[in-house]
């Protein structure tokens, strides 16, 4: 067999089991959110029996529901009197005339005893009319005589809802009734086949562009990016995403800004359209089959008016006030708002825009990495980095500029750096430190660049990415860092800023001197040493000497009714108890690591504070092992980080978690046994950095290239988490 017979053969095999992945899946969401009822009680109250006087003539209960809308169906309690019946039962939905409005029947077979059935109305939903009459008649066809079925029902009658047609020997009462209010039917198994398709068409693509076209990573990746994307903007329930709600509420009022409009009224209330207040919560959004159908039936209406005569009463923003983060969220609502859509319409176009716009500088950050292109393409294709970029979240321009960010320092290692790709550098360092204060080490990757590289004044120009990186953060994050320094006096927070000009100056110094006096280097990073354990000890003493913890008798009074202390730790309770917070973070990393992993990978997705999908772990492992298959080095390729460059690396992702760690700290009630609020997604733009360190490691390296069948398998292993999340999203 030739090369191209064996390169179909394998693709038929593909598609085959993609086919079936497909068809196990419909399988089970067909299963679990297919048939799904949403029910309210009219009467709840039974301790009787009622048997109908006459089966052809039946029971008649009388009701009325005072919300009204769209009626579905009904619930009745019946008993069989310890027996299985046979034959026909007939329940029909009625006017206060007596006129018929819907239908159902069932076999008398299926009536468990003392069990509640489900009607659901062959002609479809009835809408009510909120407070009127009606009239629920229940008869039956017995196959014998001793076929009797009954309804449970109250000792006396609710207010207007009488139960009548019962033997002479039954009381008066009301029926144990509940009102289907909704109902799934087939739709999970219908919709199911729309990211179905997709996902099939992202396998089945990468594998055609991989293998028959020999496409380069940047298509592919764009390609299957874009659909991978799409079908995870399409799953994660609205407003259901990591702290999507409160992303939300900050692009909608930014949104509002940009339209030329008011975005809080005098009390501080969000304002939005009309058809907007009804699904702008203060919470995580619903999730389930019913959110998914809910959506489904809205998401191309258009016509809505634009003007915000509504408000939300508890809606909150989001903490940060980086407007650059929420700029493709805000022009998607903008837009979205401009041409009339309903809430889901203008959501999802939002999520569009975020996505685009990460494809768009991953693609940029895959195309400008001159190695690794494995790594980034993989990383890129994280189900998390996904998650991110398919939802209403802040961490997408993070997850964004960290690939740039590294795709620019790999170029630097590579060749030369012209003035303008060193001011670029620049302002990536300066966009990238403030977007989330625990990256700032990132920046530090700046330095892993050969000073022969940079041209005249490497230093220098090193030291002007590091400033501007710094200078960015400080201005993002000083009103947090004066928090986090609450009990502290004055005088340490300037005495702290003058110490950090005065380390920029010396570390301007040094970077002159070790330019033009290479043989004083060793001295140089012996006084740097020095000076940083003298700067620490320093910051130890002022901590230890200046600041106060709570007293005891404080610690029990600050305890709140949920069980919280009031006293969250700062940046001086932290170094004053040293020994208390390492245990804390031990004890957390050791319970906790093994989620975190599969937070950053992707394989634990939604708010895992409030729900996780996890999907299996085998892909948890499967995923590892294609990164680390990613960085896998030829036999006789140069090492990407060589000498202290792989140390330096792992430093700075040290840094980072060290960093992520203090900031959780802040959050955490002194109570706690284990940090509150590290997610496993903080760490996913390490992952590119880790896999790269893991790269270095000789011990097995590959002795042909790889580059198609690993970003293929990225792809599918991509596709099947969200496969599996489907699944489970249905369910819920």
């Amino acid at each position: 067999m030739n090369k191209t017979c064996r390169r179909w053969l394998a693709g038929a095999v593909l598609a085959v089991i993609v086919l079936a992945a497909l068809a196990w899946t419909w399988y089970g969401v067909r299963q679990t959110a297919d048939g799904r009822s949403r029910y309210e009680q009219i009467n709840d109250e039974y301790s009787q029996v009622v048997d109908p006087a006459d089966p052809s003539a039946g029971l008649v209960q009388t009701f009325a529901w005072e919300k009204g809308g769209a009626l579905y169906g009904v619930r009745l309690l019946f008993s069989i009197h310890g027996r299985v019946a046979h034959g026909t039962l007939y329940a029909e939905l009625q006017d206060s005339a007596g006129t018929r409005l819907a239908g159902a029947a069932c076999d008398m077979t299926a009536l468990l005893d003392n069990t509640f059935y489900t009607f659901i109305f062959e002609e479809g939903p009835v809408n009510l009319t909120a407070g009127e009459s009606y009239r629920l008649r229940v008869w039956y066809q017995p196959a014998t005589a001793e076929d009797v079925v009954g309804l449970w029902a109250s000792e006396t009658v609710l207010t207007d809802m009488p139960l009548t047609g019962g033997t002479a020997d039954s009381g008066t009462g009301t029926a144990a009734l509940q009102l289907v209010t909704d109902h799934s039917g087939g739709f999970a198994s219908r919709a199911f086949w729309v990211p179905g398709a997709l996902l099939a068409l992202a396998v089945l693509g990468g594998w055609w562009l991989l293998f028959v076209k020999k496409a380069g990573a940047v298509p592919v990746f764009c390609v299957a990016g874009a659909l991978l994307g799409l079908v995870m903007s399409l799953i994660i329930p609205p407003l259901a995403g990591p702290d999507e709600y409160a992303h939300a509420a900050t692009a909608y009022a930014q949104a509002s800004e940009l339209l030329g409009q008011a975005p809080y009224d005098e009390q501080g209330r969000l304002r939005m359209r009309e058809c907007d207040a009804p699904y702008m919560t203060d919470e995580t959004g619903e999730r389930g089959v019913f959110a998914y159908k809910r959506m489904a039936g809205q998401l191309l209406e258009t016509g809505h008016d634009g003007a915000l005569t509504a408000v939300a009463e508890d809606v909150r923003a989001a903490a940060s006030g980086n407007r650059l983060l929420y700029a493709p969220m805000v022009l998607g609502m903008a837009l979205g708002r401009v041409l009339g859509l309903s809430f889901y319409g203008m959501l999802w176009l939002a999520r569009l825009c975020n996505l685009a716009v990460y494809l768009a500088l991953a693609a940029l950050a895959l195309h400008l990495t001159p190695r690794a292109k494995n790594v980034f393409f993989c990383a890129a294709l994280l189900p998390m980095a996904l998650q991110v970029a398919g939802c209403l979240s802040a961490d997408m321009p993070v997850m964004a500029l960290t690939l740039l960010w590294m795709a620019w320092c790999l170029r630097g290692c590579a060749g030369p750096v012209t003035t303008a790709g060193w001011l670029a550098g620049m302002l990536l360092a300066a966009l990238l430190a403030p977007a989330k204060a625990i990256y700032l080490p990132l920046t530090g990757l700046c330095l892993v660049i050969p000073g022969a590289n940079l041209g005249a004044r490497p230093g220098w120009k090193k030291t002007a990415i590091l400033g501007a990186a710094a200078l960015s953060w400080a201005a993002a994050n000083a009103s947090y860092f004066g928090y986090l320094m609450r009990d502290m006096p004055d005088a340490a927070f300037w005495l702290g800023g003058a110490a950090a000009v005065a380390a920029a100056v010396i570390g301007l110094c040094a970077a002159r001197l070790w330019e033009r006096r290479p043989a004083a280097r060793r001295w140089i990073l012996l006084v740097g040493v020095v000076l940083a354990l003298v700067a620490l000890a320093a910051l130890f003493w002022m901590a230890s000497h200046w600041g106060e913890d709570p007293t005891p008798q404080q610690l029990v009074e600050g305890i709140q009714p949920n069980g919280d202390s009031i006293y969250t730790y700062s940046v001086g309770y932290i170094l004053r108890n040293l020994p208390r917070v390492v245990k804390l973070t031990v004890a957390t990393f050791a319970a906790k690591l093994p989620a975190y992993w599969q937070q950053a990978l992707g394989t634990a997705l939604g708010e895992p504070v409030i729900y996780s999908v996890e999907v299996s772990w085998l892909l948890t492992l499967a995923l590892t092992g294609v990164l680390w298959l990613a960085a896998m080095p030829a036999a006789d390729s140069p090492r990407r980080l060589p000498g202290w460059r792989l140390w330096w690396v792992l430093a700075l992702c040290a840094g980072c978690v060290a960093l992520c760690v203090a900031a959780c700290l802040t959050w955490t009630p002194l109570n706690y046994e284990q940090i509150f609020g590290i997610q496993g997604r903080y760490f996913l733009p390490l992952v590119p950095l880790l896999a790269l360190a893991a790269g270095e490691w000789r011990g097995v390296v590959r002795s042909r290239d790889l580059s198609a069948g690993v970003r293929l398998a990225q792809i599918g292993l991509c596709a099947a988490v969200l496969l599996e999340a489907i699944s489970q999203l249905a369910a819920l």
